[in-house]
């Protein structure tokens, strides 16, 4: 979170923990921390869509965000229109699923969303990470090889 605004960060990686893409947007508003968590994963899913990539896995460290697109229903709260975004987005890029991970998983996303960026305006890295990934995704991969 920003002063007048939040930070959404993504990270995309193949089925072999292999960096894909990283992105980054800035926008403006008062978001709650559960709802900047459900508009980052809004935005990397219409990334994906817009690249036509397909999606297995939507990975989040808010759990409540992941209950509310497995359980997607009638909640017109700004949250639940959010995660019904969310839950249509995924049947669109692949029938993928919604699936809570650890803070620590999630760390790469996060160095993402507090990149010092322009508002409304996206920042992608395709195939090459952004250096300030670099020891994060190093890290990850290790603790990939030794699950």
């Amino acid at each position: 979170m920003f002063a007048g605004g939040c930070g959404l960060g993504v990270v995309a990686r193949d089925s072999n923990e292999i960096f894909l893409l990283a992105a980054v947007k800035r926008i403006k508003g008062e978001h709650d921390p559960q709802i900047g968590e459900a508009l980052a994963a809004e935005f990397g899913l219409q990334f994906a869509r817009q690249h036509q990539l397909r999606v297995a896995v939507l990975e989040t460290d808010c759990l409540s965000v992941v209950n509310c697109v497995r359980n997607a229903a009638n909640d017109q709260t700004e949250f639940g229109v959010v995660c019904w975004s969310i839950h249509r987005l995924l049947e669109e890029t692949g029938d993928g699923e919604c699936k809570h991970v650890s803070r620590t998983a999630n760390e790469a996303a996060h160095i993402m969303a507090h990149l010092d960026t322009n508002w409304n305006v996206s920042e992608v890295w395709f195939d090459r990470p952004p250096i300030c990934l670099l020891n994060q995704l190093e890290l990850d991969s290790v603790m990939v090889d030794h699950d």
